[in-house]
């Protein structure tokens, strides 16, 4: 593995000489080739994590760079734009060392570079890269040549080889006011049109290159801004500065000083970036998934992904990702929607004896069949029509049920029922939409949902209960409508005397509601385990 990588941890000493070579101080500073974060050892202590970044290619490293910066990447050739860099610290593997110190300089806008090459490039220049990086140095650099570097006693992984310790710095010339900063980049080819409503947008091939492209062009807009804003500041800088030399004024206003030009493109392409990973979770490819809650846990723990690259690779890879833990955000969604419709009304839950455990039994919760009701769906004020959430409810409903019938979408969604028959539903007519038949009562703000298949509903049932430990995993794929008749006319006896408090904190009534349990099935004979043992798959 080391060999693939070519991985030579930077001794400290050596660290210590590159470091020192740079002359101003840190705004964000990138180290493209990390390994296990050796070249940082040498930077000030105390300085902040968010301004370094990090790339990587061996991503059994990633977990120890987390704690020293934010990675951004896994190959520095992919990383186009480096303008938000003010230094670059680098130690590439020797074979590829000129091509990837030209691509840094190439990257970078105004800023200094450090970096660890094979020092025969430099002393003999072979190739018209090697050539190109000796001349570099030698108009705006310079080169140090050390024998033995990785020999020293702090080194892990020792050669003989010798080292060029190259430094480099792009200045602002004249070209940093006359040039436009686009001439070269390739003709945007991105188009924004109008998406027919409904139609959402598929994540293939040729989106995600779309994605890229509208992404890029956006960069590259938003930094023609701010260096336009640098010009502008360091133009008006200048003649206040002449007009005070003639005019002494008290009172006379002084411009806000701006941030560093490193520090502003920073903040801007990461505000750009989180923005971008955010717009591929709109997509229909991710929404048809996703319930807001679901969304909202991917979202408390999307910064790794914000941070890197908005590149077609990282985007494919994140796809798979996604789609490797697919099943996981599904079963998300269909717990989620289960907790939604239990907790609301004590009508909506079948309480149940679970399988027992350790010789005890626990408390089951199912979801009726028959029917379940919401509420928090009145029409406050003026409005004759449902809100934005209100609607998004109705469509999580739907996306859920869509998920159990291998669908995208359903043909006829609760929200389209709500959006163009709202009279009707309002004179208390029961329409049918594809999963649910639904009854509006508008003045307490609820309706009551009827499922069209009860076996969908069956389905929910025993996923939440595998997932809760109510019933064995290995228990089949459907009910045993004997056992949910009798656990449903026990049930009846039961929350007639416990209510709903068992369903807001089961566990402190699990005592009560079990000794309720075999009460009402001594009295009327039946047995409140809806999933009896019987339901079992044999081993195969």
């Amino acid at each position: 593995m080391s060999d693939f990588y070519q991985f030579y941890p930077t001794p400290l000493s050596l660290a210590s000489r590159l470091v020192s070579l740079f002359k101003h101080p840190y705004i964000k500073l990138l180290e493209p080739h990390a390994g296990n974060g050796d070249l940082l050892r040498p930077l000030p202590h105390g300085m902040k994590q968010d301004v370094i970044d990090l790339i990587e290619l061996d991503i059994s490293r990633h977990d120890v760079l987390r704690q020293k910066g934010t990675i951004v990447g896994t190959d520095f050739m992919d990383t186009k734009d480096l303008s938000m860099y003010s230094h670059i610290l680098m130690n590439p593997p020797f074979r590829v060392g000129v091509k990837h110190v030209l691509h840094a300089w190439k990257g970078i806008f105004v800023g200094e570079i450090a970096a660890i090459i094979n020092a025969t490039g430099l002393r003999n220049p072979t190739t018209a890269d090697e050539q190109r990086l000796a001349d570099l140095v030698k108009l705006h650099g310079s080169v140090e040549f050390v024998e033995a570097a990785f020999t020293s006693p702090d080194t892990q992984r020792k050669t003989e080889v010798e080292i060029a310790m190259v430094y480099l710095e792009k200045k602002r010339d004249g070209r940093f006011w006359d040039s436009d900063i686009l001439t070269g980049l390739e003709a945007d080819k991105t188009e924004f049109a109008e998406v027919e409503k409904g139609t959402g947008l598929a994540i293939s091939n040729g989106q995600v290159v779309e994605l890229v492209r509208a992404f890029n062009a956006t960069w590259e807009a938003r930094k023609r801004k701010i260096i336009a804003e640098e010009r502008s500041y360091i133009y008006d800088t200048f003649f206040r500065a002449e007009v005070r030399k003639i005019v002494v004024e008290d009172g006379m206003p002084f411009e806000e000083r701006l941030d560093p030009l490193h520090k502003r493109l920073s903040a801007s392409y990461s505000e750009l970036k989180r923005a971008a990973w955010i717009s591929v979770l709109n997509t229909s490819d991710f929404r048809k998934y996703l319930t807001s809650k679901v969304i909202k846990q991917i979202l408390s723990d999307f910064e790794p992904v914000c941070s890197l690259a908005f590149t077609e690779a990282n985007i494919y890879g994140f796809m798979q990702g996604f789609a490797m833990n697919q099943g996981d955000f599904q079963q998300q969604a269909i717990l989620n929607f289960f907790d939604q419709v239990v907790h609301r009304y004590s009508d909506n839950c079948v309480l149940y004896k679970s399988w027992k455990s350790n010789e005890k039994h626990q408390i089951g919760m199912a979801l009726q069949r028959r029917r379940f009701i919401l509420g928090g769906f009145s029409l406050d004020g003026w409005r004759s029509t449902l809100d934005y959430f209100q609607k998004l409810r109705l469509q999580e409903i739907d996306r859920v049920m869509a998920i159990l019938d291998g669908k995208n979408t359903p043909q006829v969604g609760l929200s389209d029922l709500f959006e163009h028959q709202m009279d009707a539903l309002r004179n208390g007519q029961r329409l049918s939409g594809t999963y649910f038949e639904v009854r509006f009562y508008p003045g307490i703000g609820t309706i009551h949902f009827f499922p069209r298949d009860q076996k969908m509903i069956d389905r929910i049932n025993i996923i939440v209960g595998k997932a809760r430990q109510w019933i064995p995993e290995n228990y089949g794929d459907e009910v045993d409508q004997a056992a949910y008749k009798s656990a449903e006319k026990v049930n009846a006896k039961v929350m007639k005397k416990i209510g709903w408090q068992a369903l807001h904190d089961p566990g402190k009534y699990e005592e009560e509601v079990i000794e309720l349990m075999e009460k009402a099935e001594l009295e009327i004979g039946q047995s409140a385990e809806m999933f009896p043992l019987i339901g079992l798959k044999k081993a195969s």
